[in-house]
């Protein structure tokens, strides 16, 4: 009779699991011709209460690499997939960069950190918001609520009925992203020269953006330039605006 292990799981507990893990990767299968597959497992685990210290858990976790962590809280407001972008994590993230570098775009990398730093920082000024209200935010603060609030909604939110959403190529989510961020970039260099955050918030460019997601594949450059070139010529008009015109 074995000793059972940690909450009365079995002690082979952390085993059984790495023998179903470990068999998925990539192969070149045995035989005389050459077969090349690959094999990925996903795997759902679902704690009582959402108590993610408990051992099924904490085993998996230690084993695989990249963990997506269901949020119910997301899942009640409607965003799908309902993943917490705060809590997931993928150890391949360093590894998968040369590959996005030389297949995607030399600043795809750079825009997912980015993307994620301003993220974290909504996690931080959301506690603020909570303590003394919005009104407390400077500018700049408010310029990061929002722009995560695109990141949220129009880069991490999916329709998977609509045609053009089920399925995103690396190529449209770094266009997404590049859109994203530009505003955010372009949009700080206008607070630095004083004009007012609410009429930034309120340039018709960003509801393109919003429905950036919903650009069939074959017209990514097309569409996505002329988004870019009304960025800046939206938010270089409230530089006019603000000096009467040059």
């Amino acid at each position: 009779e074995e000793m059972p292990g940690e909450e009365g799981y079995p002690a082979y507990l952390g085993s059984r699991l790495a023998e179903f893990y470990e068999r998925a990767g990539r192969v070149i299968c045995l035989g005389s011709d050459y077969r090349e597959g690959e094999l990925t497992a996903v795997g759902a685990v679902s704690p009582p209460g959402g108590d993610l210290s408990e051992p099924v858990t904490q085993s998996t976790l230690r084993i695989v690499k990249v963990f997506w962590a269901l949020d119910d809280r997301l899942a009640a407001r409607k965003h799908f997939p309902a993943i917490n972008w705060l809590t997931s994590y993928s150890l391949y993230a360093d590894r998968l960069q040369e590959y996005y570098r030389m297949n995607v775009s030399e600043e795809f990398p750079d825009l997912r950190a980015e993307a994620m730093a301003i993220l974290q920082e909504e996690a931080e000024l959301e506690e603020i918001v909570r303590l003394v209200g919005v009104d407390a935010l400077s500018p700049l603060q408010r310029l990061t609520l929002e722009t995560a609030k695109s990141i949220r909604e129009d880069f991490l939110y999916q329709n998977a009925f609509h045609e053009a959403d089920t399925y995103t190529s690396f190529e449209k989510q770094y266009w997404i992203l590049k859109l994203i961020m530009l505003f955010h970039h372009k949009a700080k260099e206008a607070l630095a020269e004083e004009v007012p955050m609410s009429e930034i918030a309120e340039l018709p460019v960003r509801e393109k953006i919003a429905r950036a997601r919903l650009i069939p594949e074959d017209q990514l450059k097309e569409k996505f330039g002329e988004i870019e070139a009304e960025i800046e010529s939206q938010i270089r008009s409230l530089y006019n605006k603000g000096d009467g015109g040059f």
